[in-house]
């Protein structure tokens, strides 16, 4: 199945009546496999408000949700990103339950959540009176005593320069946490940035190289602005890595966002950062369709630094290259059209020991599956294998549906697999060497297999 991940505002513009070519591509359509992640539900709960006619709005946005990708969910435990099968409307449910929890994150706010229960209340009064013990580090204070810095921290961190204490650090701390989140403190917080560096917002907003700008800026003090990033913590590696390169590209004004908390929707760092999250689910998909321009232009080019080879289209664009590659309306054509690419398509040429690899890459998925050629010419004259092979999204894996799609669509011209083993049942994805699927037509024996975690489909002639 062809992996595709939609930002809200497409799927949102399409629920009221948008993008109708679009529309009528993606609703039911067996080929395609669309998830949701707990981003969009980030976004939808930023215009979240106790009313009734506002939460009508919002059951019919998770119900529109729940429809399109039938509850499949993509979301961060921590320690990965896994797809599992859940209602929009039983997680939104519970960002409404969670919406007050770390509002506070004072000294004072963390200890009421301790005292909410009776078993962590005592370890939690011993936890608080161990950090008001600890000193605040001194570079810190300085930094509030030197001029050309006390201005700045000031902004980022109110209130800690009269209490410099741990405790002051920690009510600061939450103090700044509301004004990104819930205020128009991320737009002094990005000015702070742009003038301490000395980068030109005009400049560097719509440049070709803003990687280079900011590179530069950051050489002449000696440091890299990755240098204190922890990209290891509270998810994957590669999730903060792609996170934090899309807010390096908007806290240093390339394609910035607008903040805004006077009229309609408001718009504060939190949005940004549900937008860097979209970037970082989307990679895990074939294709990204995103209509914001910042957004897409951000996206864009954190992909291409990181070598990430998840498509990124706006909607007519990606209407375009359906219908032109992956629209295949005859199942037998998946076979035909390979064979029409080998005799005149171009080829990587790789020359191994036992003969000549040709590996093609073809805009085209193969019955919603394989968008890889391979043909190996051997050196002793032997027949040439054939092969049909997936180049998968950067940090992708392959679900049992995929494969049972896949499955389907193969029964539908090679019939029944020779050793009647019929439909592929999840728990053969447990096994360590995966029996798969072989078919016979006429002098060709049709072999899906998976060696080395890789799902195949050959040609033996």
């Amino acid at each position: 199945m062809i992996k595709t991940y939609f930002d809200w505002n497409v799927l949102s513009q399409i629920k009221n009546g948008d993008h109708t070519e679009l529309k009528e591509i993606i609703l039911d359509n067996e080929k395609l496999f669309i998830p949701f992640s707990t981003s969009h539900i980030g976004d939808i709960f930023s215009s979240f408000k106790e009313t009734s006619k506002q939460r009508e709005y919002i059951e019919s946005d998770l119900n529109f949700i729940s429809e399109l990708t039938k509850n499949k969910c993509l979301m961060n435990t921590g320690k990965d990103v896994v797809l599992d099968f859940y209602p929009p409307q039983e997680l939104f449910e519970q960002r409404i339950e969670e919406k007050d929890l770390f509002n506070d994150l004072s000294l004072d706010g963390l200890m009421n959540i301790f005292e909410q229960d009776d078993l962590t209340k005592s370890i939690g009064k011993s936890l608080i009176n161990l950090l008001k013990s600890i000193p605040l580090e001194e570079s810190l204070k300085q930094a509030f005593e030197n001029p050309e810095s006390a201005e700045q921290m000031d902004k980022m961190f109110p209130g800690l320069k009269e209490n410099p204490t741990m405790e002051g650090f920690f009510k600061s701390f939450s103090q700044m946490n509301l004004n990104l989140n819930e205020s128009d403190g991320y737009q002094e917080l990005r000015k702070t940035v742009q003038g301490g560096m000395g980068i030109n917002r005009d400049k560097i907003f719509d440049s070709k190289d803003p990687y280079k700008i900011i590179d530069d800026k950051y050489k002449k003090i000696g440091t890299s602005p990755n240098q204190f990033v922890d990209n290891t913590k509270n998810a994957p590696e590669w999730f903060n890595e792609i996170t934090n390169e899309y807010l390096l590209l908007d806290m240093h004004g390339y394609q910035e966002d607008k903040v805004n908390i006077k009229k309609g929707r408001k718009e504060t760092f939190k949005n940004t950062t549900e937008d860097a999250f979209h970037a970082a689910f989307a990679s895990t998909c074939n294709f990204y369709i995103i209509n914001d321009n910042k957004s897409y232009k951000k996206t864009k080019l954190v992909f291409e630094k990181l070598g990430i080879n998840t498509i990124v289209f706006k909607p007519s664009e990606f209407v375009e290259y359906y219908q032109k590659y992956l629209d295949i309306k005859e199942v037998i054509l998946n076979f035909k059209i390979p064979f029409e690419i080998i005799k005149t398509a171009d080829f990587y040429e790789e020359v191994l020991e036992t003969g000549t690899l040709r590996t093609y890459y073809v805009p085209f998925f193969f019955f919603g599956f394989f968008n890889k050629i391979m043909v190996l010419i051997p050196n002793d004259n032997s027949k040439t294998l054939i092969l049909l092979s997936q180049n998968g999204p950067s940090n992708h894996r392959v679900y049992s549906m995929e494969i049972q799609n896949l499955y389907k669509q193969l029964r539908e011209i090679l019939g029944n697999d020779i050793e009647n083993l019929g439909q592929i049942k999840d728990e053969e994805f447990k096994e360590e060497e995966w029996i798969g699927r072989k078919w016979k037509l006429d002098e060709i024996t049709f072999r899906l297999t998976r060696p080395n975690g890789h799902f195949q489909l050959y040609f033996d002639h």
